[in-house]
């Protein structure tokens, strides 16, 4: 087991900041729970952290780099403001999409807590892939991956303009409040799909909208204006999953 030297530390703590996970392609992941998901998914760790080692069997990790880190340490790194005594380096590589029966398109998801519950709710849903619009919140900050429980190094996933829908033969449905029918009433259209799901605060951009084949919303009451958007994708998927 090795030694944290203050300059490791000091490169470790860099990848907080958007800039660095970008330059290096590197992020830190904390979290027992986390960390054995991405282990059972077949995912490296590069390096691996821990403050407590008699807790753990370190030959269960799937990594050639085991550091004894303080537990100030390991808060220096974190993201968290009250880290686990684990967290690990892992690379940052999204696997592309390949299959493309069922895609989801996401279009300016700000929130990471959002982006990444509806990451692994569509990992859930056993869906093709998400495309994310270039103004989503980045798929590889920390809350979003703590959210996804890790299923943004398993999921195919791509970034895309609107562009990409003119080159995607597939049936657009979009959830809309407008023109659109019950979603309950709507069966799952022959042949590859794209289900579109806009920002709680401005839906989807016209610009989609105008391309879409389908247009649909789900039924709430009056009393509220709006579903959560990790909600009214959960929903979504799984209506069209089941039909």
């Amino acid at each position: 087991m090795e030694t944290l030297s203050k300059e490791h530390i000091k490169e470790l703590a860099k990848l907080k900041q958007k800039k660095y996970r970008e330059n290096t392609g590197l992020v830190i992941v904390e979290g027992t729970r986390l960390i054995d998901q991405l282990q059972k998914n077949g995912i490296l760790l590069q390096e691996l952290y821990i403050s407590d080692p008699d807790k753990y069997t370190l030959k269960n990790f799937h990594t050639t780099r085991i550091f004894h880190a303080e537990p100030w340490q390991i808060e220096k790194i974190a993201d968290t403001k009250h880290p686990q005594d684990i967290a690990a380096l892992v690379h940052t590589k999204t696997i592309p999409i390949v299959e493309r029966s069922f895609l989801l398109y996401l279009d300016d998801i700000k929130e990471p807590g959002n982006l990444g519950a509806i990451f692994r709710t569509a990992a859930s849903a056993g869906i093709s892939g998400v495309v994310l619009s270039p103004d989503c919140c980045e798929v590889f900050n920390p809350k979003v991956i703590r959210a996804s429980l890790g299923t943004v190094f398993s999921l195919p996933i791509e970034i895309h303009d609107i562009s990409w829908f003119k080159e995607n033969e597939a049936t657009i449905i979009a959830t809309a409040l407008h023109d659109s029918i019950d979603l309950f009433d709507a069966v799952k259209p022959d042949g590859n799909i794209v289900l579109v799901i806009g920002s709680e605060a401005f839906g989807i951009r016209h610009e989609i909208i105008d391309v879409a084949n389908l247009k649909v919303k789900i039924p709430i009451s009056n009393s509220v204006e709006s579903l959560n958007a990790a909600v009214a994708a959960g929903i979504a998927i799984f209506h069209f999953t089941n039909r």
